[in-house]
């Protein structure tokens, strides 16, 4: 089958949501799909007025070429790059079109017939960027086949009025791994995801490592991000910027505990990740952390914005190096679950159906 996703702008630095899109793109190219990524910068080029036109042309045009170097795409791919409202006649025929974001939704959908069946696929609620929560709802019915990748948002496009089928996210597990026996970790390290926006609970998650630091002189803390380090990091915590797979899996070997210290997230990538490589699960209750974890039996949870909670639950595993190991060890068994080959299957029963 032809298949296009089409993606909101080009990546220059790892971002979660089109990691999975890559990932998809890869393994379909591989089941013997002819896949094409659409690189749709139009927001892009509206944004940062400051900077001339011409620049922003030639950053998209050759960026989509030579983006994502963080992630590696299978050759076969096709790319294409548009900086316009889309038009048919520039996008290619297929049997399948693949709406990723909320700012690709509505043109995707008005696309003609000979582009392919339409697919939206929603990874999160995705109400920012001048983007109300009536034009998020009304994204969901605009008559395409939508995928979710959590439960509460298939709650949610539910509540809208749209059907959804639920495709959880996969992890590699040949990329993420345990190295470094769970019983054999005896430094005290924590890692944490640091992003600039609001919604990730950057802030409260380094208040907490800065107490923690106090009560546990011996504590280290790894942070990774696409960000240059934040000016008022404390200099004990390293920071690794635009951290590489092979990096992460690194990272999370190392540590005793993730933390995740969001407010609200879609599914929460690192996180299982992390688990993935034997890391304690920390985390606050931001909602999609309940896609792939049970509190108390692989991760700790407290209210977002509670940085006393997050204290206390890291403390607790810290202090108690048995429940440490047994947290640990449940999440490794059950994040298993999140295999990519069952996603694929179904990504491709459900193009399969509708054709």
């Amino acid at each position: 089958m032809k298949i296009s996703f089409v993606l909101p702008g080009v990546s220059r630095v790892p971002v979660g949501g089109y990691k999975m899109i890559f990932e998809y793109a890869n393994r379909l190219c591989r089941r013997g799909h002819d896949i094409t990524l659409i690189f749709h910068c139009f927001s892009g080029m509206n944004r940062n007025q400051h900077i001339p036109k011409f620049v922003k042309l030639l950053y998209y045009y050759f960026g989509a070429y030579y983006f994502p170097t963080w992630f590696t795409l299978d050759s076969r791919i096709h790319k294409i790059c548009k900086y316009k409202k889309l038009i048919d006649s520039e996008l290619p025929d297929g049997d399948v079109i693949c709406a990723t974001a909320i700012d690709t939704a509505y043109e995707v959908a008005e696309t003609a017939s000979s582009k392919g069946k339409k697919v939206y696929f929603i990874q999160d609620y995705e109400n920012w960027n001048g983007w109300t929560d009536d034009k998020v709802r009304k994204s969901y019915c605009l008559g395409m086949k939508n995928i979710v990748i959590a439960k509460w948002l298939q709650k949610i496009v539910k509540s809208a009025g749209a059907d959804s089928i639920l495709i959880p996210n996969g992890i590699d597990f040949k990329v993420f791994d345990v190295d470094i026996p769970i019983s054999q970790r005896t430094k005290p390290i924590i890692s944490m995801l640091y992003h600039k926006d609001e919604h990730k609970g950057s802030k409260y998650g380094i208040e907490a490592l800065r107490r923690l630091k106090t009560k546990y002189p011996a504590l280290q803390a790894i942070l990774f991000g696409t960000p240059a380090r934040p000016k008022d990091l404390p200099d004990w915590i390293q920071y690794i910027q635009n951290a590489t797979q092979e990096q992460l899996r690194k990272i999370y070997n190392q540590s005793l505990i993730y933390l995740c210290p969001s407010i609200k997230e879609g599914f929460g990538l690192t996180g299982a990740e992390a688990m993935a490589c034997g890391a304690a699960y920390v985390a606050s209750d931001y909602g999609g952390v309940h896609e792939y974890t049970v509190e108390g039996r692989n991760v700790l949870l407290s209210a977002p914005k509670d940085v006393d909670g997050l204290i206390n639950n890291i403390s607790r595993l810290f202090d108690d190096e048995k429940k440490r190991i047994q947290l640990a060890e449940n999440g490794y068994k059950d994040i298993k679950v999140l295999n990519w080959d069952d996603s694929v299957i179904q990504f491709e029963n459900v193009i399969k159906e509708i054709l």
